[in-house]
């Protein structure tokens, strides 16, 4: 029967996401009221050729005969015979049947150059997003909806508060901080069973994400980073030189510990309220020990998966500095590399502060609890 009703929950997982997919790719398609590109569906693409080029330094150009039908905008259903360019090198290999993006540039003669810009991916990331989601649901039941839940109201609370609100020039640290506040709250009371231990995880992962915030705001002042290195940044400055970017770069080192530190604060104490559900009359040193040991277990792959998400985020950049032939001084003292090392330390220090933070934590609230 449990086997069923896990089969019925996956089929159900599945047809919820072709059903989303469907429903993302027709509004995205209706909707699409882009001036500066068209959703076409390539129906045949030529050979490419190569562009004679105007002089030694101008780059390699190619271009080929493509039949498009037209699929969003005021000339749906209409097809194009145009010939699309790219530069040597980049751009997409177009595939017959396939969606893509269809840009233009306007020349002072009159003359269009037409080019293909990106793949139409709206309707398949949205199914593939609505898969995972209803999977977790399908395999963990309620737990799932409220870890999701969770998730979604952070989500909404930087994409929608934060990032809205320093564009218009709010202090971004403090912007950080009520996000990561928000956050927390949220996701103890989705994820924590017990009502009363949800203070403590808060009280933990707040603690442990402070403290790792002030390491991490001590190593920007004394290596006197600016917040300009980073992917982005200068670009940022420049469209919006209002902002601070020593405050981002402090923002960023709050929002990206919180994921992490959460999880350790949640760990201990669900481990620490499983020990108490065990044997109500353990003894309280007793008990902060099991919650130190089970830090101390969970510290080393959560330190390992931190430092390997950030690494992982700016390979690009990395395998880039390290092909210059830069020495291993000189990528120590380089200011991009100096800002990763910033904000994987203040989330490593904010594991080790979370770990006391939480196992003290739960230990007062157990005493207060039991009278004592």
């Amino acid at each position: 029967m449990r086997t069923r009703n896990l089969l019925l929950r996956v089929i159900t997982a599945l047809l919820i996401s072709q059903a989303f997919y469907y429903a993302a790719d027709s509004l995205a398609v209706r909707k699409w009221n882009s001036s500066e590109s068209l959703i076409v569906r390539v129906i045949s693409a030529g050979p490419e050729t190569v562009i004679p080029s105007e002089g030694e330094d101008s780059y390699e150009m190619l271009e080929r005969d493509t039949v498009l039908q037209v699929l969003s905008g005021n000339e749906a259903d209409k097809q194009l015979n145009v010939k699309t360019v790219r530069l040597s090198g980049s751009g997409l290999d177009v595939v017959p049947g396939n969606r893509y993006l269809l840009v233009w540039d306007i020349f002072a003669d009159g003359k269009v150059q037409y080019s293909i810009a990106d793949a139409f991916r709206v309707p398949s990331v949205a199914g593939i997003v609505m898969l995972v989601c209803a999977m977790l649901m399908a395999l963990t039941g309620w737990r799932g909806f409220f870890a999701l839940l969770g998730l979604g109201a952070s989500v909404c609370v930087l994409v929608f508060t934060m990032i809205p609100l320093t564009v218009r020039g709010w202090d971004t640290v403090w912007l950080a901080v009520a996000s990561v506040l928000i956050i927390a709250t949220v996701t103890v009371l989705c994820v924590v069973k017990h009502a009363r231990y949800r203070i403590v995880a808060l009280m933990g992962s707040l603690g442990g994400v402070m403290g790792g915030f002030l390491c991490g705001a001590v190593m920007v002042y004394m290596w006197e980073l600016s917040g300009l290195a980073g992917e982005g940044s200068a670009l940022l400055a420049a469209t919006l030189p209002f902002l601070n970017m020593r405050g981002i770069l402090l923002a960023s080192v709050l929002i990206g510990s919180i994921g992490a530190v959460l999880d350790v604060a949640i760990s201990i104490t669900a481990s620490m309220s499983e020990f108490v559900d065990y044997d109500e009359d353990i003894p309280l040193d007793r008990l902060l020990l099991a919650g130190l040991n089970v830090g101390t277990e969970v510290l080393g792959s959560m330190i390992n998966t931190l430092i390997l998400a950030y690494m992982g985020s700016s390979l690009p950049m990395a395998v880039l500095i390290c092909s210059a032939g830069v020495e291993f001084s000189g990528i120590l003292n380089d200011p991009y590399i100096a800002q990763e090392i910033v904000q994987s330390l203040a989330g490593t220090l904010g594991l080790l502060f979370t770990i006391p933070a939480s196992a003290f934590a739960f230990v007062m609230a157990e005493s207060v609890r039991r009278g004592q």
